[in-house]
């Protein structure tokens, strides 16, 4: 790539890498990035093991129907949930979270049990209702949140009360609070991680002394937490020394416990779920099972984490579901009480997603988009699509896997569907324009000598004819005409003149309606050429079409007489080179490649046949007539070529000739086994079929020189 050509596409990538990163900077990128591409990762991904100490007890629209009670759940007899509470505490839980707003008050004497039970239990932590109220001062309008706790007898016996906010309308929850409000109200599942991990705050406050910080007198949890939030060098001094001192006297699910609470101050306040997969992943009992168990069956939950709430295949006109990527196709949401122990479980482990910083953003987009930009010019058109694609999806897996594997979650819609789709097209266009802007000069340089890929390059090259070298992949034609020098004798020269400018039009008309070019004329001879950067771009159809067409056009054209004009056609390197002296130059074809095309077609005199070509040539063919002629050493070559004679289209070959073909093959074979004998007599008895077919004759002439030179050394 030259100079000017790789500063515009820096330029050009540039253009792109910081386009990208603004899209993804806007709400429309942002929402495309997690609609779409975490979307998908969290489905390829698919469902993962759920944490083994987070459960849920689901009530739904079965319990209630197993239970004999109304779909209205609230309705239910709280003294149902007094039983529920006091089995799992006999099972040995750590704690019971209840995403169940417990609203108006009931009867009297139930509320009363379930107060009791709770309040006797002492690990109950109850959902209060975030609610947003208007307020008007004059013109203007304020949004105030304020904290709806359940009913006062029931809220004065938990262990803690705590928010758990989702947007219940239309949208796709992705995403939870770990403060609640304007006054950083501890979520739901926040609220129970610190109080599994310091159910009565001394082992932060022993934590902030150990670290040689000195504890503000009179703060309470919240306070802690803001203090923690405001100051990270605390933190992390008081993680260091949980890891360093504290870890070899705490249990092992303490110490995790204290971690993870400490932990969650260092992140985003609004961090992504991590899902475990699609509703009922993580392992769900319904309540009717667990009223129903024996003591042994509830040992399972000993030391876990219970979350009770809405959840299950069915729930009542879906009134605790949200949309999410795991949402059903037969319409069922994730419940909110899943939502939650998924929260809490991402939290304990540390596993919620780690979006790439903004910075970060901004700089892998502008790098990827400078890369594909620059991969796309210097690679234009197939080569750089390929390549693109290869990238892409090097890139995406790349993204996969550090999202499976470590929760780090990268851009890649933005990348891979909007800067590689762009760079392309913008590159196909400038790629398309400098070619158009190459031929014009190299035609207005040199004149029209070769069309596509090798103009362009040519025309990319500004150096003096002379010391220009051009090699291709090609075909070449060369033909030449029978008993010219003869006629030419003959007749006066501005007849001559005449009758050879119609000849010419004759052999010029089909190579340039097949993309051939007529590189040479001495005399009655002509050399037509197919260039190319590449192979197998069926430049040996079109040359073998206008082969065909050459000799049709002489038969059926009023020239008198009508030369028999002999064609050799062979393929591959062709070098195409500036050829004079001094203020005069021509652009032919020269060297190895046409000197053998040359060969080939001088051995049609000898064959007595009028279309011959390589065996190169001849593979490359589809629909034409060919038969092998066998293998001749031509001059300026060791080693001995395959010819093959282009008879005619294969529609239009007859049976007769079909007939000829197959049984010269046969006699062929004999004679290049060896068996000239037995080749001879075939060949014979060709003759006397076809007289005029002069391959056969040639052979049978090889036969006769070959037994006269055996007699003469006896």
């Amino acid at each position: 790539m030259e100079k000017y050509q790789f500063r515009s596409a820096l330029i050009l990538g540039l253009s792109i890498g910081i386009l990208g990163a603004l899209i993804s900077l806007l709400p429309i990128g942002a929402t495309w990035e997690e609609d779409f591409g975490l979307g998908l990762l969290f489905k390829l991904r698919g469902q993962r093991p759920a944490p083994q100490n987070t459960e849920i007890i689901s009530i739904n629209g079965e319990t209630a129907a197993q239970l004999g009670l109304g779909e209205e759940i609230p309705e239910w007899p709280r003294t149902l949930h007094a039983e529920l509470i006091n089995k799992l505490n006999q099972a040995g839980v750590n704690l019971i979270v209840y995403d169940i707003f417990f609203k108006r008050p009931r009867d009297a004497k139930a509320d009363n049990l379930l107060a009791r039970t709770i309040r006797e239990s002492g690990n109950v932590m109850l959902v209060s209702y975030m609610q947003q109220e208007q307020l008007k001062t004059g013109d203007d309008i304020l949004y105030v949140e304020r904290l709806i706790p359940p009913v006062g007898i029931l809220a004065d016996a938990a262990l803690d009360l705590a928010p758990f906010v989702l947007p219940k309308v239309p949208v796709k929850v992705s995403r939870f609070w770990i403060f609640s409000g304007e006054q950083q109200y501890f979520s739901l599942p926040t609220a129970a991680l610190l109080h599994l991990a310091d159910p009565d705050g001394r082992r932060v406050q022993q934590l902030i002394t150990n670290s040689g910080a000195e504890f503000p007198p009179g703060l309470d949890r919240e306070g802690i937490s803001q203090l923690l939030r405001n100051n990270q060098e605390l933190l992390d001094s008081m993680l260091d020394t949980l890891q360093n001192h504290s870890k070899q006297r705490m249990q092992e699910d303490q110490f995790q416990y204290l971690e993870a609470a400490l932990d969650l101050h260092h992140g985003s306040i609004y961090p992504y779920l991590n899902f475990y997969g699609p509703p009922g992943t993580i392992k769900t009992h319904p309540i009717q099972e667990v009223l129903a168990a024996s003591p042994e069956s509830l040992s399972q939950f000993q030391g876990k984490t219970i979350f009770i709430g809405y959840a299950g295949a069915y729930q009542p006109k879906q009134k605790d579901g949200f949309y999410t990527v795991f949402s059903q196709p037969n319409g069922l949401d994730i419940s909110g009480v899943e939502i939650a122990a998924t929260a809490f479980s991402n939290l304990l482990y540390r596993e919620t997603l780690s979006p790439l910083a903004y910075g970060w953003v901004i700089v892998l987009l502008t790098g990827f988009g400078i890369a594909i930009t620059l991969l796309f010019r210097l690679l234009p058109g197939l080569a750089g699509i390929v390549s693109g694609l290869v990238i892409g999806a090097v890139y995406f897996t790349s993204v996969y896997l550090l999202f499976k594997q470590f929760n780090l979650w990268l851009p890649w819609f933005i990348p891979l569907l909007l800067q590689i789709p762009f760079a392309l097209i913008i590159s196909l266009i400038l790629h398309y324009q400098q070619m158009r802007t190459s031929r014009e000069q190299l035609r207005h340089l040199f004149g029209y000598y070769l069309p596509g890929d090798v103009i362009d390059r040519l025309a990319r090259d500004n150096r003096q004819p002379a010391g220009q070298i051009e090699s291709a992949y090609g075909v070449c034609l060369a033909s030449d005409a029978q008993n010219y020098t003869a006629m030419a004798e003959k007749m006066e020269p501005e007849a001559l003149q005449t009758y050879l400018n119609h000849y010419f039009k004759i052999l010029f008309s089909p190579v340039r309606s097949h993309n051939g070019i007529v590189s040479d004329v001495v005399g009655d001879a002509m050399l037509a050429i197919w260039p190319s950067t590449q192979a197998k771009h069926n430049m040996q159809q079109m040359a073998c079409e206008a082969a065909l067409e050459i000799g049709e056009g002489i038969k059926n054209s009023d020239l008198e007489p009508k030369l028999i004009t002999r064609i050799g056609l062979h393929s591959g390197e062709l070098v195409m080179s500036h050829v004079g002296a001094i203020d005069h130059f021509e652009y032919r074809a020269v060297g190895d490649m046409v000197n053998t095309t040359s060969r080939i077609e001088n051995l049609n005199k000898l064959l007595g046949t009028q279309v011959a070509a390589s065996e190169d040539f001849v593979k490359e063919l589809q629909g034409i007539e060919t038969r092998e002629l066998g293998k001749f050493t031509v001059s300026g070559k060791q080693h001995p070529i395959t010819l093959y004679e282009i008879a005619a289209r294969t529609e239009q070959a007859s049976d007769e000739l079909l007939r000829l073909h197959e049984e010269f093959a046969e006699a062929l074979v004999e004679w290049q086994d060896g068996s000239r004998t037995i080749a001879y007599e075939k060949f014979q008895q060709l003759a006397k079929e076809y007289p005029d077919d002069g391959p056969t004759h040639y052979y049978i002439k090889q036969f006769h020189e070959r037994r006269s030179t055996h007699r003469s050394s006896l």
